[in-house]
């Protein structure tokens, strides 16, 4: 998968790129900055280091497409697009995405899922599904700018990292759903209508 960058008013540059197994050590770095009453309701434990090193063989092998954003070689967003079967070819995977809270207000969240449309528009995936838990409410605000619509709320469904029952909210796009918003996401970043410029792609 190509590397994309782009380049922040502050000079910043944001390099796009696939999950290797040299990025463990940084990717571990990048979680354990994540305060653990956000970390609570992650789907895994994410500052086990055996964890994150499967993830970064499922990413070389192919197995699944995890993406990573860095500043000055540091992480500071985490994306995954998961097959529903062993096969890309039923149309459907799921999105998870994570971005640092000081990230946010820097709109990087824009530029990963820009990245993740046209990963998905390449693999020919129909429909993208995310699922997350109720207190996640950063992460319900990105997915309903991107494009995505709740699709239902499961109640008490899921266990957080701390035992305590969750609501699970699943929400879906289909690639048409993300269209507009990858529309205005291009278009803002080409145009400089806010703190991100276009950089090399």
């Amino acid at each position: 998968m190509n590397k994309k960058t782009y380049h922040l008013k502050n000079n910043d540059k944001v390099i796009i790129r696939d999950l290797g197994e040299k990025d463990v050590k940084k990717l571990y770095d990048f979680f354990t900055t994540i305060p653990e009453s956000k970390r609570r309701f992650f789907r895994s434990d994410v500052i086990d280091k055996k964890h994150l090193k499967e993830r970064a063989k499922q990413s070389e092998s192919g197995k699944m497409i995890r993406r990573i954003a860095l500043i000055e070689n540091k992480i500071i967003g985490d994306a995954s697009l998961e097959a529903e079967t062993d096969s890309w070819k039923n149309g459907a995977s799921h999105l998870r995405l994570v971005v640092h809270g000081k990230q946010l207000g820097k709109e990087i969240q824009y530029i990963i899922a820009k990245d993740m449309y046209e990963i998905a528009q390449e693999n020919n995936i129909e429909r993208i599904i995310t699922k997350f838990m109720r207190p996640q409410k950063d992460l319900l605000d990105i997915y309903t700018k991107i494009g995505f619509k709740i699709e239902g709320v499961l109640p008490d469904y899921v266990h957080d990292l701390k035992g305590k029952e969750q609501d699970m909210v699943i929400m879906t796009a289909s690639l048409k759903d993300i269209y507009s918003a990858y529309i205005f996401i291009g278009e803002w970043l080409d145009k400089d209508h806010s703190s991100v410029g276009a950089g090399e792609m």
